[in-house]
């Protein structure tokens, strides 16, 4: 598979916002729309490598990005640390029957949720941030946008 290839295995976008309760079980509930894209399958937990947030990736789009590697090669640095990122510091999250995985107490830690998770969709990945965290995020990236629309208009 080529690098510029990024088809989705997916039958659906994550999409909006959801807010859900963490349980004392450190359990949280995956909103039921992106469940049902989802479709069943386990999901990739890992720190986002630009915000303080938790990216959560379906494992078959995971696995469908990442590069093979061979006994026979010879990794420089960036690739041995891509490899550390992507595949020793990740946790897998199957969903049980409720739709609900647990949080991992580092990424918990990492992305300062405690009681509360906001997610929010992002095409083919979704995030899980502090609710607070996750909405002045969307805030700030929805300003920036529209400054970028009109500097654009203005430019015209």
């Amino acid at each position: 598979m080529s690098e510029t290839d990024h088809t989705s295995p997916l039958a659906g976008q994550f999409r909006s916002t959801a807010l859900n309760r963490v349980d004392a079980k450190k359990r949280v509930a995956i909103p039921a729309g992106y469940r049902a894209i989802l479709g069943g399958q386990a999901l990739v937990l890992r720190k986002s490598h630009r915000h303080a947030c938790i990216e959560a990736w379906p494992t078959t789009l995971f696995e469908h990005d990442l590069k093979p590697i061979s006994p026979h090669a010879d990794l420089d640095d960036a690739d041995e640390d891509d490899i550390y990122a992507n595949i020793s510091l990740v946790v897998d999250a199957i969903p049980d029957t409720e739709g609900r995985i647990i949080l991992d107490k580092d990424l918990a830690q990492f992305a300062a949720i405690t009681d509360q998770v906001l997610f929010v969709g992002k095409a083919q990945i979704f995030e899980l941030w502090e609710p607070a965290a996750g909405r002045a995020h969307l805030e700030a990236a929805e300003r920036r946008r529209r400054e970028r629309l009109a500097a654009r208009r203005a430019a015209a």
